[in-house]
């Protein structure tokens, strides 16, 4: 039964979606606000009034510490609510939310994925139906458009059931050490095969002239889950864009231009290959497969790796800035490809960061002042209070429009004690991120420089959501297990490559042939956009 709904809710999503590529600067322009609830004039009895109280499970950095914090005092003022906020460990997050909602102990407003878990919520009627209520808070009607919001309809009556957390684009590409580039005499590489020439000096010809054989060209990223095995991952996409294979974004579509799920794409298998090679040669960092958070950005700020990949938007602030790396000593460039004709490309979807549910059964006050806070949060002064701190506390000065922003290191210490981008419940205003080409003049101008030509030199694909697909995991637990096991244990050389294809074009696309089928009817009726 829930399968149908969730067809079902895919039609209608498709309604939603069909110009689902909408981001910064490629995003049509946001829906004109719309007028708010007409409120009561406020009296002095008003202005008395005691505060709303409300709950709230949030995901949060385990810095941040929430006892008299400055940020959540700034808010509980300027809304007239007080907030309760439980912040489980994150390790054990999920867990917590699934138990609160399955007990009957849902808070007020709670911080989840746009997930199977939030359409049964849903279907069992303890989520808030939004829908109807979104224009009366102008700031989620400005700040998210209708794209996003596709992201939290579940069931066939089209309604949507969450707001989402707009999130800004990550363009993968890679950023590349040019000091040991002009060590060993060659250019930043474009090609697959530029990139294998590169990685292997990289590695053998000692690049940073300190006498031992201690480098690796590469890097990679792995997201450990139970969907996706220890190879994929968007930090990855520079590397596997060049097959049409995003990790992630499932909508990429494929190089012929059909729909297919990832292991059935036509490139799959040679994609599989070259990173065997890479693996066998030891020319990339064969840790790469362990990998869970920062370790690539850290080997190449310890000079142990060449080449990373790394978001357009914020390679500078993650990467360069964050480990105190010298700008003249790294570049960026745009996804690699496979012959020298080719284009590269980005692959966008709609951006959003999860999503936030207001509990269906909490008071018409209650449910109120949980959507005055995400339209507060949504606004330009809750957007930079939420990423920012206080000004003159946590920052000097926050230039909106430019994304910039001068603070001490002490000050960002601070600010990371009390807020961060987990706290935010929006990452992006008007699409574009807090923080953009970095902290100063000379960083900045660096981004404009280098993120330019790199948006300059690619296409970018815009697809829709294809939610579909997250049912693989959950209805194919043991096909997606045993087909991410062949993956690792193909690239370390423990089965062949005929175990690992025999399986895929076997077992695996048997077993998922109705909703390969499902996720191609829905590309169809939505199809990629390609814009240079």
């Amino acid at each position: 039964m829930k399968s149908k709904i969730f067809c079902l809710a895919l039609s209608l999503l498709m309604v939603l979606t069909v110009f689902a590529a909408c981001s910064s600067s490629e995003a049509p322009a946001p829906a004109a606000p719309q007028t708010p609830a007409e409120q009561p004039a406020e009296d002095a009895g008003t202005a008395a009034a005691e505060p709303v109280e409300i709950s709230g499970v949030f995901n949060l950095n385990p810095e941040i510490v929430l006892d008299n914090n400055p940020v959540v005092e700034e808010i509980e003022r300027t809304l007239n609510i007080k907030l309760n906020i439980e912040a489980p460990p994150q390790n054990g997050f999920w867990d917590r939310v699934r138990m609160l909602v399955a007990t009957g102990d849902m808070p007020d407003l709670v911080h989840y994925g746009a997930d199977i878990s939030a359409a049964q919520w849903a279907e069992e009627g303890l989520l808030m139906d939004v829908t109807d209520v979104i224009q009366n808070y102008p700031n989620l009607s400005s700040n998210i458009t209708m794209e996003q919001y596709g992201d939290c309809v579940f069931l066939p009556d089209g309604r949507i059931y969450g707001i989402p957390k707009p999130n800004s684009y990550d363009k993968w590409g890679y950023v590349i050490n040019k000091t040991w580039l002009d060590n060993v005499g060659l250019e930043a590489p474009k090609t697959i095969d530029e990139f294998i020439e590169v990685s292997r000096a990289f590695t053998n010809n000692d690049p940073d002239d300190n006498g031992r054989s201690d480098t690796f060209g590469a890097s990679l990223n792995a997201q450990q889950s139970s969907l996706d095995s220890g190879i994929w991952h968007l930090m990855n996409d520079f590397l596997s864009m060049a097959y049409s294979i995003s990790s992630w974004h499932h909508g990429m579509p494929d190089a012929d231009g059909s729909a297919k799920l990832r292991p059935l794409k036509s490139e799959y298998g040679e994609y599989m290959q070259l990173l065997r090679r890479l693996y066998e040669e030891g020319i990339i960092d064969r840790e790469f497969i362990t990998h869970n958070a920062d370790e690539p950005q850290e080997k190449l700020a310890q000079q142990r790796v060449g080449i990373i990949g790394a978001s357009e938007g914020s390679y500078i602030t993650n990467v360069l800035e964050r480990y105190s790396l010298n700008l003249d000593e790294y570049i960026f460039m745009p996804p690699l490809v496979k012959s020298a004709s080719d284009r590269p490309t980005y692959a966008v979807p709609p951006s959003n960061w999860m999503a936030y549910y207001v509990n269906a059964h909490s008071s018409p006050e209650k449910q109120d002042a949980v959507l005055r806070l995400l339209d507060f949060a949504n606004s330009e002064e809750g957007f930079v209070l939420f990423q920012m701190g206080l000004a003159g506390t946590h920052y000097n000065s926050y230039d909106v429009d430019a994304r910039t922003v001068d603070r001490t290191d002490e000050q960002n210490d601070a600010r990371m004690k009390v807020t961060s981008n987990m706290f935010a419940m929006a990452n992006a205003l008007d699409g574009k991120p807090p923080l953009q080409g970095g902290s100063t003049p000379e960083a900045i101008a660096k981004w404009q420089r280098e993120a330019g030509a790199a948006d300059a030199a690619t296409q970018k694909a815009f697809f829709g959501f294809t939610k579909m697909l997250d049912k693989i995991g959950v209805e194919f637990p043991d096909e997606v297990q045993t087909l991410n096991s062949l993956e690792v244990r193909y690239v370390t050389g423990e089965v062949s490559f005929e175990d690992l294809m025999s399986y895929v074009n076997g077992t695996y696309q048997e077993r998922t042939a109705d909703i390969a089928k499902e996720f191609a009817d829905f590309m169809a009726a939505n199809p990629t956009r390609f814009v240079d």
